[in-house]
């Protein structure tokens, strides 16, 4: 009987050591302030794991439309250089990818019929002369009743079909940077400079030194930097939402991180039998060192705009459900940090923000740390 007395007595004692050890425990993990829905965590975690609390920001959202496209050179930035008389290539000042101004000399082509030209001009320019000052004293004698009708008109028709050819072979040489005032005193140009007409830099050089070329042979290309625009292929869905002055950011899909703006100016207006997409183009509004001509890129079309309250994406926490989770301040105590954890639904990102579509009272957001937090429920 002894016996089953002690026993009584050794299991209420170690009930009540067990129980006090529960309630310990309980008082650690935040339980015995009536917390238990809350997400606790001490000082010195919020701080060894590098956590922040942040707040709302209100930023400008855009709804965007995805498009592909890429930079291209207006057609009065791009050109072709090609020897307007036959020759032989000489000297070739330029390289490939060198910037040069126009009227700059890219070659210089070796030509005898060039020189053959300057001859004609040069003989045409003396008969023409000497026609005209026939014509001018006829012209004068015929006023006077002097000189006959018939050579009057003789000296007239010499004097305008020399006049079609002089202008006719003048203004040739003037195409050829040729001054034609220097030429009829005998003075030739022993070879073609073959000059540059419009500023940019050169893309292409498909000619050598002693290669003899024609009009129809392409020699070099340029293109003007400073000339270059989107075009852009949008898809027939997407077209309807699209229109003249919307705000356009790009990128070079191999450096995402670098952004740039340009201005929708026109919408296309047939479609690409094969592409099912339309060709729109847009205004660069700040040229780039690094744009090259057709370079791909990836765009992003602005079609509405407006201002709302987000955060940073690392402040979320993906749900299975498609909404997300974010956790706010609910107080301080002691050693610990009491978090509340919210479902809210998440909208539009602007850079680092993303838009948060749920009101929310007016607390702090844990915006850093995020997934150091234990899992709950």
């Amino acid at each position: 009987m002894r016996f089953y007395k002690h026993f009584f007595w050794g299991v209420l004692v170690s009930v009540a050591l067990l129980g006090c050890g529960n309630k310990k425990s309980g008082s650690e993990a935040g339980d015995s302030t009536g917390d238990s829905a809350l997400v606790a965590i001490s000082n010195r975690q919020f701080e060894a794991m590098q956590m922040e609390f942040g707040e709302l920001q209100e930023a400008q959202f855009h709804e965007s439309v995805k498009v592909n496209g890429h930079v291209i050179s207006s057609v009065r930035g791009q050109a072709q250089v090609t020897s307007r008389i036959p020759g032989t290539i000489r000297i070739i000042s330029r390289e490939l990818g060198d910037f040069v101004s126009a009227g700059s000399v890219l070659c210089t082509v070796e030509s005898n019929d060039f020189i053959v030209l300057q001859q004609d001009f040069a003989t045409v320019s003396n008969r023409f002369n000497e026609a005209k000052k026939t014509y001018e004293r006829l012209q004068t004698l015929y006023r006077d009743s002097i000189a006959a009708r018939k050579d009057f008109i003789a000296a007239e028709s010499t004097y305008n079909s020399l006049l079609a050819q002089y202008n006719g072979i003048k203004h040739r040489l003037s195409l050829l940077n040729v001054d034609p005032a220097q030429v009829e005193k005998g003075d030739f140009y022993r070879i073609l400079e073959v000059r540059s007409p419009i500023d940019g830099y050169i893309t292409q050089v498909n000619s050598m030194i002693g290669e003899y070329v024609t009009p129809e042979k392409m020699l070099m290309t340029l293109v003007n930097a400073n000339q270059f625009y989107l075009q852009l292929e949008v898809y027939e869905k997407d077209i309807a939402q699209l229109a003249v002055g919307q705000n356009i950011r790009f990128y070079n899909p191999g450096n995402p991180s670098e952004k740039f703006s340009a201005k929708l100016t026109r919408t296309g207006k047939s479609i690409d039998p094969e592409k099912k997409t339309i060709v729109c183009t847009a205004q660069i509004e700040s040229i780039n060192s690094g744009f090259v001509n057709n370079m791909y890129v990836e765009a992003e079309v602005s079609v509405k705009e407006y201002r709302a309250k987000g955060i940073p994406g690392d402040a979320l926490e993906a749900l299975a459900d498609g909404t997300y989770r974010i956790y706010l301040l609910e107080k301080k105590s002691g050693e610990n940090i009491y978090l509340k954890s919210v479902s809210v639904i998440a909208g539009l990102t602007s850079d680092n923000l993303v838009e948060i579509k749920t009101p929310l009272p007016p607390q702090q957001v844990l915006v850093k740390g995020v997934y150091n937090l234990p899992a709950t429920e």
